[in-house]
Order: C-alpha cells, then sequence, then structure tokens
C-alpha cells in the first residue's frame, strides 16, 4: 500500500518528529511504500535522511525526475 507523508509548512524540527511516527506506524503493515513530499528544501531533506531514515536503516530513493520527495520503500521487497 502506498501512503504520503506531506511535510509542506511543518518546521524542520516537527518534521523530523512526524517522519519518525508515521514509518514506525506504517512499517508495521504488509507491503508499504511511503513518498515522503519534503518540497523544494534540500536542508530538510537531508535531515530527514539524517535523524531518520539512514539511523533506522530504512531503504529510500531519491527520484531523479522529482527532487522534492523521498520514496521509503520495504528492504525485503528488494530480495
Amino acid at each position: 500500500m502506498k501512503h504520503t507523508i506531506d511535510l509542506h509548512g511543518l518546521p524542520h524540527n516537527e518534521a523530523v518528529k512526524r517522519v519518525e511516527e508515521e514509518l514506525v506506524k506504517i512499517s508495521m503493515s504488509k507491503f508499504w511504500e511511503i513518498e515522503i513530499i519534503t518540497g523544494k528544501s534540500k536542508p530538510m531533506r537531508d535531515k530527514i535522511i539524517k535523524e531518520v531514515l539512514d539511523p533506522m536503516g530504512f531503504f529510500y530513493y531519491l527520484p531523479h525526475t522529482n527532487n522534492g520527495v523521498i520514496i521509503v520503500i520495504q528492504d525485503d521487497l528488494l530480495s
């Protein structure tokens, strides 16, 4: 199931907290994909990656066609 987390208008610290909470909740279900919308804020995108995705071990990629989103997918779907 595809989920979206839209961070438009949130301060960076609130965005980090929201992503953490949503990722934990969503990742407990089966067959998920999450689109995190950061908008054009490279600092926000980098903060989400550095403070949430990398430390928590989530697999993600940045689509070359839209640098305002981060796509997070289950790593077990890749095996």
